[in-house]
């Protein structure tokens, strides 16, 4: 089984289209959505929409749980996240089905023990895992490989024979080079593959025009702009 992972779509239809379109092109059987589909971009509904159309299993993230009222949000945060506009546009039902998610799954698929979690595995909303501290942080796990987002910025490393992968960000990459990303894992062959997309950076700067300007110097700043 090829399972595509991605995190962090953060309502950026045009991104999230480009990473679903090389998902499809890949031939991937079920995808993973680490959460945080919400915030900072409007097009919240409609990334929900696109990422139902494929099959798979998707977590709440942070941003989901502020949306919620389940993590606190203050005003200050909110005008860059632009989560009140998010709630103003999803329907109920929308709202009601983000709420029986949770921050990380543990499956076993193809005998590989899972862990799918947006944060880490021992704070599962709001945990940062840099590849700079892995070894320090996560220690021993028992896992075959464990499958984070929140940070925005990809790696995969081998730690105590556990496969430890940041899927990035879909919507909003932060590392150099600004290009959306999304891994790809293999059950059978306990492989990984991070996979990097073209963004269309000026759509999204045309789409997104009213969106916090320190998230537009974001995506200029890492694209070299």
């Amino acid at each position: 089984m090829k399972i595509a992972v991605i995190s962090d779509v953060h309502g950026n239809l045009v991104y999230l289209r480009a990473c679903l379109g090389e998902i499809e092109r890949l031939g991937c059987d079920v995808l993973v959505c680490l959460g945080d589909t919400v915030g900072y971009f409007p097009d919240a509904l409609p990334c929900m929409e696109e990422l139902e159309s494929m099959k798979g299993h998707h977590l709440m993230g942070n941003h989901e749980a502020m949306l919620l009222g389940l993590l606190p949000l203050s005003a200050a945060n909110d005008c860059v996240y632009r989560l009140h506009k998010v709630r103003e546009v999803l329907p109920e039902s929308r709202l009601a089905w983000l709420g029986q998610l949770l921050p990380f799954w543990a499956t076993t698929l193809d005998a590989r023990r899972l862990l799918f979690v947006h944060g880490s595995p021992w704070d599962p909303l709001r945990g940062y895992v840099y590849p700079d501290a892995v070894e320090e942080i996560l220690g021993t796990l028992p896992f075959d490989a464990v499958f984070m987002g929140h940070t925005h910025r990809p790696f995969c490393t081998a730690l105590n024979g556990v496969l430890v992968v940041n899927v990035g960000s879909c919507g909003l990459p932060r590392d150099v080079g600004n290009s959306p990303s999304f891994a790809v894992y293999d059950t059978q062959l306990g492989e990984v593959v991070m996979h990097r997309v073209v963004g269309e950076l000026e759509e999204v700067l045309r789409r997104y025009g009213n969106a916090h300007p320190a998230v537009h110097a974001c995506l200029c700043r890492r694209s070299g702009i």
